[in-house]
């Protein structure tokens, strides 16, 4: 290997045009950095609806709220299917995912006290805990690859530089950060979904609908400004996390996290119903309220389970 040569990247790969090696360099270190906390059945997942059923649920003094839902992926033939069951006491949460297709299954947990998210591994018996100091050490990590990047590119013939920034160039254009407008346009279609009567609400991108809502208004849900209060701060914690791994192309979760947060916002509800649909206009995900109910949750809920190992991400 040359001297600034980029361990992702040989100047052959470069010559032949090979687009696997420079998967972008930061982007690669990137997923090392981020690898084992992907792994986690929580990360891999969708959890998006799971959050924003969250901000749904009712405070009730010194009990707490659970709620239940179905999620399904139809982009594989059979669908996955999967559960997720919502704790929340106060401002804690804890998110229980399970695929019914595969018997894996995940969780996380959100702290406010420490403003930290622990991200749980059930079948490896092991969680990690994302805090601001992780992040601030991991989005060093990816700035230190964007460096080496930068010097690979350096000690390259201008032929084979302009060669590689252009398939770098490719491979973030999928995951760079850019803000799509959207409408949001009422179909004049109501539902009932697990009791909440709702509207539906076309997500229209670029003249393309890319997902339908059906909201329920926050006066239905008692002390439900209270609740999505409280899950803005959650927001506030992907979105640190988001802008952290902005120059490795972020992370696609929490785009979309964001994404729906600013439609409960701007239509002042929650959707109880979320669907997702391809370029087709094929249903591709839906996520759905099944039940809700009220119940004392024990604060020990919202510690690791007894006997698990806490791995740090490196």
């Amino acid at each position: 290997m040359m001297e600034n040569e980029a361990p992702w990247q040989s100047h052959a790969d470069i010559q032949r045009g090979d687009t696997k090696g420079i998967r972008v360099g930061i982007g690669v270190q990137f997923n090392n950095v981020t690898d084992r906390m992907k792994r986690t059945k929580f990360m891999r997942m969708r959890f998006v609806p799971m959050l924003l059923i969250v901000a749904s649920m009712s405070p009730v003094a010194h009990a707490g709220a659970v709620l239940e839902l179905l999620t399904t992926e139809y982009t594989q033939d059979p669908p996955i299917i999967g559960t997720v069951q919502i704790s929340t006491e106060g401002r804690e949460s804890r998110i229980e995912i399970t695929s019914v297709s595969s018997n894996e299954s995940g969780g996380m947990i959100y702290r406010s006290g420490k403003k930290e998210m622990i991200a749980m591994d059930h079948a490896a018996r092991e969680y990690y805990v994302i805090d601001q100091a992780t992040m601030d050490r991991m989005a060093a990590q990816v700035r230190s690859a964007m460096e080496q990047t930068q010097a690979a590119l350096d000690a390259m013939s201008p032929e084979e530089r302009a060669l590689a920034e252009q398939m770098i160039q490719r491979s973030l254009s999928a995951d760079a950060e850019a803000v799509v407008d959207y409408k949001l346009v009422a179909s004049g279609k109501g539902d009932e979904i697990a009791g909440f009567e709702c509207s539906y609400y076309d997500v229209v991108q670029e003249g393309r609908k890319i997902r339908d809502l059906c909201v329920t208004p926050w006066s239905e849900i008692a002390e439900g400004k209270q609740a999505a209060e409280a899950m803005m701060e959650l927001a506030d914690f992907f979105e640190n996390m988001r802008k952290a791994f902005a120059g490795a192309g972020g992370l696609d979760a929490m785009d979309r996290q964001q994404e729906m947060f600013a439609y409960m916002e701007e239509l002042g509800g929650y959707p109880v119903l979320s669907r997702d649909y391809d370029v087709n206009g094929r249903l591709e995900s839906e996520s759905r309220l099944q039940a809700a109910r009220s119940e004392n949750i024990s604060a020990s809920l919202f510690d690791p389970p007894p006997g698990y190992q806490q791995l740090e991400l490196k």
